[in-house]
């Protein structure tokens, strides 16, 4: 049975990589920075086997890899909202950058173990062409980003320094059950969801609605993390579904799922700032032809499922 570790296992995403992880028989545990519960992992708490620790303390990182012994390690942790890593930059390096060296350095020590580190298409910046390939430049343009740039060039250095295994996987925008709703899609279904229950107006308040993006449902995302720990070689992969699409799709696509009638309306402090947005859909060529994997959940539901979760999440008591 294969020990794997995943950093930010109470997150968005590392609760889907758990979940999926347990499904095909793998031993898990965890590195987390807070106490429990761990509401993300409600469904598999009993099964997992959490490790507390700061991302960036060596000592309480290593304890983890220590425990685990871990034959897979799979780095999830860090700020993954680029409006908050933008709000408060010297918390988003120390997080991502020092996080991810931290990690580095405890796997060093752990030869056997393969790591797979969670990049973003965002260090893509405004691509001249799409779909895009790996091989296109990196321009980052915002604090989340540049530390995603930073984050793989310290884990190529190691690869190249320790011979050691280590994927990079640069993942589209992902949606889902879970997801902080501090991004598009999910504060739009909570909005929704809100309005559903009578304890807010019937309007969804958003910012710019002409961005295109990749987007990819996170339990899709959560099996190419685990195809990617079968990998044997070093090697950075897009992974994506190939398409751009608008964030007006996803707030129409929403907005038709209601149960009662919402309206949209701008919100200023919503807008970010900058130009024309560029659209942004990824090659995911490479990671097909190695792993044989493919995303298999449409977005209609995916949107459907994080309104789903939305719904269940108010009526349990979350916050409008």
């Amino acid at each position: 049975m294969p020990r794997v570790l995943i950093t930010g296992i109470t997150g968005f995403a590392g609760s889907h990589l758990a979940e999926h992880l347990l499904s095909r028989g793998d031993e898990v545990h965890g590195l987390a920075h807070e106490d429990p519960p761990f509401p993300n992992l409600a469904a598999v708490h009993t099964r997992v086997r959490v490790h507390r620790g700061d991302i960036t303390r060596l000592e309480e990182v290593g304890a983890a890899f220590a425990a685990a012994d871990p034959d897979g390690v799979v780095h999830l942790a860090g700020q993954a909202v680029p409006t908050l890593a933008s709000a408060d930059p010297v918390a988003a390096v120390e997080v991502n950058v020092l996080g991810t060296a931290t990690v580095l350095t405890a796997v060093a020590g752990h030869p056997r173990a393969r790591l797979v580190v969670a990049s973003s298409a965002d260090v893509y910046g405004a691509p001249d062409h799409e779909p895009v390939d790996e091989d296109a430049p990196l321009r980052p343009e915002n604090v989340y980003a540049a530390t995603k740039v930073a984050a793989e060039a310290l884990a190529r250095e190691l690869a190249g320094r320790h011979g050691a295994a280590v994927i990079i996987l640069r993942p589209a925008n992902q949606n889902g059950p879970r997801q902080h709703p501090g991004l598009a899609a999910s504060a739009f279904a909570k909005q929704i969801a809100a309005a559903e229950a009578g304890i807010a107006d019937p309007v969804v308040r958003h910012g710019r609605l002409d961005a295109r993006r990749d987007f990819l449902d996170v339990r899709d995302m959560a099996r190419a993390y685990a195809a990617a720990l079968r990998l044997k070689e070093s090697a950075t992969f897009n992974v994506g579904t190939g398409t751009a699409v608008s964030i007006a799709e996803i707030l129409d696509i929403l907005i038709a799922l209601a149960h009662v009638p919402v309206r949209a309306e701008l919100d200023p402090d919503r807008v970010r700032s900058g130009g024309a947005a560029r659209p942004l859909a990824l090659d995911t060529t490479r990671f097909r032809q190695k792993t044989g994997w493919s995303p298999r959940i449409t977005l209609a539901e995916s949107l459907r499922d994080t309104l789903d979760f939305w719904r269940s999440s108010i009526r349990q008591g979350a916050v409008a």
